[in-house]
């Protein structure tokens, strides 16, 4: 069986492969990396070490080629408090390591790199680790299962990312990725101009988009400044505030750390459920007889 090619499958492929071997969540993605490349490639990941005592401030995690050892390390900052912020930045370089090693020997990556992109050919090579990184840790199915039949909130998704080990944001851009619903998450600053957002598929299609640099609505800040929008309220917003002629359901929390507010805007009235799913059929039996040759259960 020849290796994935996309980080999509490369996610689907070790995901299955963890839980053939009885391994629940979160994965272990030290372990993982460690024991897989191990076994799999001539260049494994040979360490993954804590960089912070070296003082690489601005960089959550790096990617790096020892050319004397044959092997690869991975590091990651320590000091990040935020659960799940590390889990993940372990998976993304891990993406790195299997979808880009061939194109150069070093990856360092902050959350600018992650989040935005100063080049097309970054872009790319930073989204394919994110993906391939959501994938191995949050699988769409089991993701599916935790929120059926449940409306999606904050605190909904927050019990997902501590299932998962992964930050509340990475959490909620996951459920964005693959639901049918019109929903978009933005991230502002305490001067209230937008860092960036993301929309669901069906949200892009009634135009939702907020770029970076925009202000936030006007009846927003007037909320924000008056008191009357708070970290974990979830109000009913009227049109002509995130859209022009579609009433939202808007939730915010507030990240004191980051400074940032977080919004989860939905549009129940608008939803679009016109678009087919991705096929995510992979060959469990084969994986689950490859699994039996990690040591992931020690």
């Amino acid at each position: 069986m020849s290796d994935p090619s996309t980080p999509v499958r490369w996610g689907i492929e070790l995901a299955k492969l963890w839980r053939c071997a009885g391994l629940g969540f979160p994965v272990d993605v030290k372990l993982l990396a460690l024991d897989y490349t191990s076994k799999k490639f001539s260049d494994p990941i040979g360490e993954i070490i804590d960089h912070a005592p070296h003082g690489l401030d601005g960089i959550d995690g790096m990617l790096v080629r020892r050319k004397k050892r044959g092997d690869w390390c991975i590091s990651y900052d320590g000091n990040i408090t935020i659960p799940g912020r590390v889990n993940f930045t372990l998976a993304h370089e891990l993406g790195h390591y299997l979808l880009h090693r061939t194109s150069r020997d070093d990856f360092r990556c902050g959350q600018e790199q992650m989040m935005d992109y100063e080049s097309v050919e970054s872009k790319r090579i930073e989204n394919q680790a994110n993906v391939f990184a959501s994938y191995l840790l949050m699988p769409r199915t089991d993701f599916e299962e935790q929120i059926q039949g449940q409306q999606i909130t904050f605190d909904l998704l927050g019990d997902c990312a501590a299932r998962y080990g992964t930050s509340l944001t990475a959490t909620a851009l996951k459920w964005l990725e693959f639901t049918e619903d019109a929903a978009m998450l933005i991230v502002a600053d305490a001067d209230d101009f937008i860092h960036w957002s993301y929309c669901s598929q069906a949200a892009k299609r009634i135009h939702c988009y907020r770029a970076p640099g925009e202000e936030l609505p006007d009846a927003v800040k007037t909320s924000l400044r008056d008191g009357k929008l708070i970290h974990g309220l979830t109000r009913r917003v009227a049109p002509g505030v995130w859209h022009a002629t579609a009433e939202a359901i808007e939730s915010l929390v507030i990240s004191d750390q980051f400074e940032q507010r977080i919004f989860l805007v939905k549009f129940p009235y608008a939803s679009s459920r016109d678009y087919e799913k991705d096929d995510e059929v992979d060959a469990f039996d084969v994986l689950s007889e490859r699994a039996k040759g990690f040591n992931w259960t020690k």
